[in-house]
């Protein structure tokens, strides 16, 4: 007896909704334990440069183990444990750069501290972005929170922005990692 038209479109779109959340489920778990190595490194070179301001030279020694860090994680977490290499990454970690030279060429910063906001708030806009791409609700929730405390430390806390993104930027990080692992 064949399947009425009605029933068999609630089929298939109920096969979509769960091939959807599949999907997104397994982007949170890959993006999980970024997430928390970056947290990480948000902590240790905010401090490092909030309680030794001439230690901000740190910071591309940790962006280099945070980049290591992920290869590694990639190369771990991929199917099978082989590893895959993707030219994009490292083409979109160049655009990355080089829109960042282009901006400060522009408009260069007044201070560092214009350098240790701005850099967030991109990031911040990233998570977002993937979030809407990917329907991920929970990356744009934590875009938005990360973009807030980023802006909400630079206007309120500005004497003690950086100890606030090692703590709050850092923090977000972490927690988002963990609540990522939990779907």
């Amino acid at each position: 007896m064949p399947m009425p038209n009605e029933q068999a479109a609630r089929s298939l779109h109920e096969i979509e909704q769960a091939s959807r959340r599949s999907a997104v489920a397994y982007g949170y778990e890959k993006a999980s334990p970024h997430l928390i190595l970056w947290g990480f490194i948000w902590m240790a070179g905010y401090s490092a440069t909030y309680f030794r301001p001439q230690a901000g030279a740190v910071w591309p020694l940790l962006v280099l183990a945070g980049l290591a860090g992920d290869f590694w994680i990639a190369r771990c977490t991929a199917a099978g444990g082989s590893g895959t290499r993707d030219w994009r990454i490292g083409a979109a970690m160049l655009a990355v750069f080089l829109f960042f030279a282009a901006l400060f060429a522009i408009m260069p910063p007044r201070s560092g501290l214009q350098v240790a906001a701005i850099i967030p708030i991109f990031v911040a806009l990233c998570y977002t972005m993937a979030g809407f791409w990917m329907r991920g609700a929970r990356f744009v929730l934590l875009g938005f929170a990360l973009g807030a405390l980023s802006v909400a430390g630079y206007v309120w806390l500005a004497h003690y922005f950086l100890l606030w993104m090692a703590a709050a930027g850092g923090g977000a990080l972490i927690t988002g990692g963990l609540w990522l692992r939990r779907v």
